[in-house]
Parts: C-alpha cells; sequence; structure tokens
C-alpha cells in the first residue's frame, strides 16, 4: 500500500476555494474513518515551466480509501520540497528509525564528519 494520489486543482490564482473544499471533504471522511494513522493531504504550487503555478493536492498510501472517494488519481511519491501539510495525522512523512539515528549520529560532536581539520592545525 504505497500507492500515493493527487487531484489538480489548476491555477493557483482560482484553487482557493476548492482547496479549502477540499480540504473540508478529506476531513470529513477522516473523521467518519476513526482518524486512521498516515491518513494526510498535503499540497503544494507548481509550475514546471507554465508561466502560471497550479496547486496539486497529493493523499498519502493510507489516504487511498478517501482519495479514491474524492476522484484523486495515483500518482509516484511526490518530492518532499515544498511540500505542505493540509489536513489528516502527520506521520506520512515521518523518516524512518534508521534515517533518524544517522540524522543524530551527523549532529553529535564525536560524530567523524565533526571532526574536519582546520587551517589551523
Amino acid at each position: 500500500m504505497n500507492q500515493w494520489f493527487y487531484i489538480n486543482l489548476g491555477d493557483a490564482m482560482l484553487a482557493t476555494e476548492a482547496l479549502y473544499q477540499l480540504k473540508d471533504d478529506f476531513n470529513d471522511h477522516f473523521q467518519k474513518m476513526n482518524c486512521l494513522k498516515g491518513m494526510t493531504l498535503f499540497y503544494r504550487h507548481e509550475a514546471e515551466a507554465r508561466l502560471h503555478c497550479e496547486v496539486m493536492v497529493y493523499f498519502s498510501p493510507a489516504s487511498a480509501p478517501i482519495a479514491k472517494k474524492l476522484d484523486a488519481k495515483p500518482c509516484k511519491i511526490p518530492s518532499m520540497t515544498g511540500l505542505s501539510y493540509l489536513a489528516g495525522t502527520d506521520q506520512a512523512l515521518e523518516p524512518k528509525e534508521e534515517h533518524q539515528q544517522e540524522h543524530q549520529q551527523e549532529h553529535q560532536p564525536d560524530h567523524p564528519s565533526n571532526n574536519k581539520p582546520t587551517h589551523n592545525q
């Protein structure tokens, strides 16, 4: 169950009302499904070499039942760059435990990458 879904709301200048309506619709279904973990809705403004950007709304894999009810289309996992939370739970993008451990090691004073020689040594 790793399938993401999306809805293109079109021109960002005209999409505000549709974005809020989609958020409300998602939340209605989300509440009826007892707020299941990982059911999350994200959005991003995307231009892809066009003059005007479009609002793309992404449904996490756990949100598939809602996405299908709202006629969302399947897609690959979206790039996380510029992705904003819109509704649902926030667990859909949590890094896996091993990535958290790597990240913590990089910020430890005794980690090898933090012991780089300076020009004065």
